[in-house]
């Protein structure tokens, strides 16, 4: 930044993170008043003289303007590679196949999967309760975690107290690569999280042809904005639970979900984000020329 000042250049900039909903995770022993000014000053800082902004939702652009920050902003969603991302419905059985090797049952029934941090900031409490739910009425349906954290001996503990830790799976980080096969088994891709500004996992799973149940909130809720590709909840668990059970239960609605799923989240494939990405640096390259004119 300091280099392109000098010498009159215009400087695009993106801001892809609410860094002050993480403050509690990552700096638990700041006061929360003082966080929150500290992040705001420091934000202020960084971004306070650039020309343009990428943000990847509107959110986030009401947040940086919160903040005082009055740029121009563009929202350009992260893209997702479609070349990686889509169904796999052979893998998807091998895979379910053997996961039922070491989880019996886990081949037939209802499948949910999480995919992310196993972190406080995911809202996963708010999952496991609704998991305890979605068993009760309907005891065939399975979850599987994929992901690691700090939370996860605390979430199994839970599990087994509520006598479902056979119904519960869980897998370390996968390869990306693997990825696609683990959206493809999935009946529904449940993602509680409250703090995304974005979500790529959620664009990850819809591009495989898996419906969504969401929180109500931040980049989640523009993913699926009128329940398109999936259903939102409110942050409570047994709305999420109903969401779920509502899907589980009605399998036109969730073919129908399915396929929407897949058509929005083209959306935000990798060439639409760069060709947006690519014309506004145009576009600031000749409004730059112009005026050294």
């Amino acid at each position: 930044r300091r280099y392109c000042r000098r010498r009159g250049m215009p400087i695009l900039s993106t801001c892809h993170t609410h860094y002050e909903m993480y403050l509690k995770e990552y700096l638990p022993l700041m006061p929360k008043g003082l966080g929150e000014i500290g992040m705001r000053l420091w934000i202020r800082s960084v971004y306070a003289r650039d020309d343009l902004i990428v943000i990847p939702s509107r959110n986030i652009r009401d947040v940086m303007l919160g903040y005082g920050l009055d740029s121009e902003y563009v929202v350009i969603p992260t893209g997702v590679d479609e070349r990686i991302f889509h169904p796999l419905p052979e893998e998807a059985r091998a895979f379910r196949k053997k996961m039922a090797e070491s989880h019996p049952g886990f081949d037939k029934g209802p499948l949910l999967i999480y995919v992310g941090r196993i972190r406080h900031e995911k809202n996963l409490n708010l999952l496991a309760e609704a998991m305890v739910r979605i068993a009760g009425e309907l005891p065939d349906t399975r979850l599987l975690m994929v992901g690691e954290g700090p939370l996860k001996a605390e979430l199994q503990g839970f599990f087994h107290s509520k006598g479902l830790e056979g119904k519960v799976a869980w897998s370390d980080y996968l390869p990306r690569e693997q990825l696609p096969t683990v959206y493809s088994t999935a009946d529904i891709f449940v993602f509680p999280s409250k703090t995304e500004t974005q979500g790529l996992v959620t664009i990850e799973a819809m591009l495989c042809g898996t419906p969504v149940v969401g929180v109500n909130r931040m980049g989640t809720a523009e993913i699926l904005e009128g329940d398109t590709g999936g259903l939102l909840a409110d942050d409570d668990p047994d709305d999420f639970a109903d969401k779920v059970l509502r899907l589980l239960c009605n399998a036109d609605l969730r073919k129908a979900k399915a396929e929407q799923a897949r058509q929005h989240a083209r959306n935000w494939s990798i060439d639409s984000a760069c060709d947006k990405i690519e014309n506004l640096y145009i576009r600031l390259f000749n409004e730059a020329r112009n005026t050294s004119h």
